[in-house]
């Protein structure tokens, strides 16, 4: 198993995307270093270049597709491998994201630091069809008899549990409850937390330990944390994504 990007030092994880990049898998946007890593859309596959596509995989801010700027490369190297991954096992061609470039030197959080993902869904092949499937309409108001109206109740707290599990959640725009949604986002959790942090800020073993309902630097829509808005760090500021991260969540 290689190193999780978390417990590499920003030379190490750079030296592995200069590698990567010359091997043709990626490109950089211009000069790039340990600290401050932008990448530059190109399809590994044509050799061409192509707005957006990472690995492969087109990154969309909304509907624009824009290749990461501004990363921290052990939060590039992280974007890079989770982009293999998604594309090898679910086909994945796009992945939708509420914020992935940072901002500077000057920011004073992680994401303005390059060192966050926020994990909007993707688009992959289902059966025949190319679908898009969303944090938003497919975990995060999905109702049940947990969740009902899509959400925990209040005073819930930190007891809660994965919603997809429960034997009669039902998906927004997937009648036929075809489930292979709890599966797919399970698999996104692990890779995650096998890369970015998940049970503290320090690097971590390099195995999984934590799952969808425990306490995590990943944050998502069935978080222990319960904290309302306007509040950034609950379950009720991530219905729509899922956060990741490297290293701190303030100034590192």
């Amino acid at each position: 198993m290689s190193e999780p990007a978390r417990a590499m030092s920003k030379d190490h994880a750079f030296a592995e995307l200069e590698r990567l990049a010359n091997d043709d898998l990626i490109r950089f946007d211009g000069p790039a270093s340990p600290t401050l890593v932008g990448f530059a859309g190109f399809d590994p596959h044509s050799g061409r270049p192509l707005p957006g596509s990472l690995a492969g995989v087109v990154i969309r801010h909304g509907n624009t597709p824009r290749a990461p700027q501004h990363l921290d490369s052990r939060n590039a190297l992280a974007l890079v491998r989770f982009c293999r991954f998604l594309s090898a096992n679910f086909g994945v061609t796009e992945l939708h994201t509420l914020g992935v470039d940072g901002r500077g030197s000057h920011s004073d959080d992680c994401h303005g630091q390059g060192r966050a993902v926020d994990f909007a869904g993707v688009t992959m092949p289902v059966g025949d069809v190319s679908r898009r499937i969303t944090v938003a309409a497919h975990w995060g108001t999905v109702e049940t008899a947990l969740t009902p109206g899509g959400t925990w109740p209040r005073g819930t707290g930190s007891r809660v549990r994965y919603r997809l599990d429960e034997p009669d959640a039902s998906p927004l725009g997937d009648p036929d409850g075809d489930l292979f949604v709890a599966d797919f986002f399970r698999s996104v959790y692990d890779f995650a937390a096998g890369e970015w942090q998940d049970c503290s800020d320090s690097p971590d073993p390099a195995t999984a330990i934590s799952g969808i309902g425990d306490p995590s630097f990943i944050l998502h829509p069935d978080h222990p944390d319960d904290h309302p808005l306007p509040a950034t760090s609950g379950r009720a500021a991530h219905i729509d994504h899922v956060h990741f991260q490297i290293g701190k969540s303030g100034t590192e």
